[in-house]
């Protein structure tokens, strides 16, 4: 009886212990936020104009979860949105200040920005097949 009852515990301990090892392992995809540290946070927004980084720092505090990156993101792609109706956004570097578009009609084209301008254009490149 004593063999069999060390048995019948034994099984769910075993389980419980193995959910706890797992719930305790760093997973990949968290431990890379885009969010990033409270002084990279600070670095980026110190390379904005003044009147950018009130404007980020106001939408910031408007919405828990924002980051200044991902307002500095929307606010561009916003701005495409409007300079590129019906464009797909194919790749953004916020720190090189270079976003790529492909046009509906399958062209590329690249612009650049400067974050010390609000966000401005200040530069396109079309790109050939």
């Amino acid at each position: 009886m004593t063999t069999n009852l060390r048995r019948t515990l034994q099984r769910p301990m075993l389980a419980a212990a193995a959910l706890a090892s797992v719930a305790a392992m760093p997973f990949p995809s968290l431990a890379q936020t885009s969010m990033g540290s409270r002084e990279f946070q600070q670095a980026e927004l110190s390379e904005l104009s003044p009147a950018l980084r009130s404007e980020v720092e106001r939408r910031v505090a408007q919405a828990p979860g924002n980051t200044p990156r991902g307002v500095l993101e929307s606010m561009l792609l916003n701005e495409l949105q409007i300079r590129e109706p019906a464009s797909r956004i194919v790749g953004l570097d916020l720190g090189r200040g270079v976003v790529v578009i492909q046009q509906p009609s399958g062209a590329m084209k690249a612009y650049t920005f400067n974050k010390q301008e609000g966000l401005r254009v200040i530069g396109e490149v079309s790109l050939a097949r």
